[in-house]
């Protein structure tokens, strides 16, 4: 059942990036976070008075406060530089970036866990590395000397920023999935990261932009359901995944999504399939099996 709830989680999650890469046409980071939280905030506390799960269940303060900082890292500081970097880098690029996920919760692991490191996970981890320097920097960019420059480098900046905090976010929260509800916990989590944001946008000099930009127009067509599939559907199937099977299994599931979202982007938004993305992909795919089964 886990297994079933992290590959299905891969799949509604490469939809709504590619959603997310149109919406994002209208959207700054910030107002798209906004948006997402507070819609998938309303669909899951509306699923949880359906299913009668309590709001405020008797959970032990630590539970609380893991999920919670678990939503401040993980949706807060994550889906900001996540949107930034999917802006800068389209669907395509994004998809090899975020096979940083897998060096990173192992990483993490070994930090807060006291799991170890194998020499294949360090490969791995090399690979995946690699994987992005191949991926969006190209001879050209590297022999002109602009490598550093333009906005691929910010972008990839952003996406390994995004990478870690959604991977520090999951990994202090594992040991707490065990005695939470799933929808109750990614409730903590999403209304966590959406008062995250309050003091992030008063502090912003473009803040009345943001309240603009939230304003009903056509890019709620494509933000409205990318949030849906990836902060509602995917959310949930990601944290049963992680409750419901080994971490290093739904890590391998969840990686799939970097298939389905190179597939889409070439598909849906037309973003050129070359040899130098595809060895990319081979190469991020491989790295992170190899950290995986280390």
């Amino acid at each position: 059942m886990g297994s079933a709830f992290a590959l299905a989680c891969a799949f509604f999650w490469a939809f709504a990036v590619i959603l997310f890469k149109k919406a994002g046409e209208s959207f700054s980071p910030i107002a798209l976070n906004i948006y997402k939280s507070v819609v998938a905030m309303v669909l899951i506390g509306m699923t949880m008075l359906v299913m009668g799960i309590p709001f405020f269940p008797d959970a032990a303060p630590r539970v609380w406060w893991l999920l919670i900082l678990s939503g401040l890292f993980g949706v807060t500081l994550a889906d900001i530089f996540y949107f930034s970097s999917l802006n800068h880098l389209g669907a395509g690029m994004v998809a090899v970036v975020e096979c940083l996920y897998l060096p990173c919760v192992l990483v993490f692991s070994y930090i807060l866990l006291g799991e170890r490191m194998g020499f294949w996970g360090i490969i791995g981890s090399a690979l995946v590395l690699c994987a992005i320097l191949v991926g969006a920097v190209s001879l050209k960019d590297l022999t002109s000397g602009n490598f550093g420059r333009g906005q691929n480098m910010w972008g990839i900046c952003a996406g390994v920023l995004a990478m870690m905090f959604v991977a520090l976010g999951i990994v202090i929260a594992k040991d707490v999935l065990d005695q939470a509800d799933v929808f109750w916990a990614t409730f903590v989590r999403v209304t966590a990261g959406l008062v995250g944001l309050v003091p992030i946008v008063l502090c912003h000099p473009e803040r009345m932009r943001f309240v603009r930009e939230l304003k009903f127009s056509k890019a709620w067509l494509n933000a409205f359901p990318a949030t849906v599939s990836g902060n509602y559907i995917a959310l949930v199937l990601w944290l049963a995944g992680m409750k419901y099977t080994t971490a290093s299994k739904a890590a391998v599931l969840n990686q799939m999504s970097t298939i389905f979202i190179f597939i889409l982007a070439t598909v849906w938004l037309k973003e050129k399939m070359t040899a130098q993305r595809l060895a990319a992909i081979f190469l991020a795919v491989t790295g992170a099996y190899l950290v995986i089964f280390n």
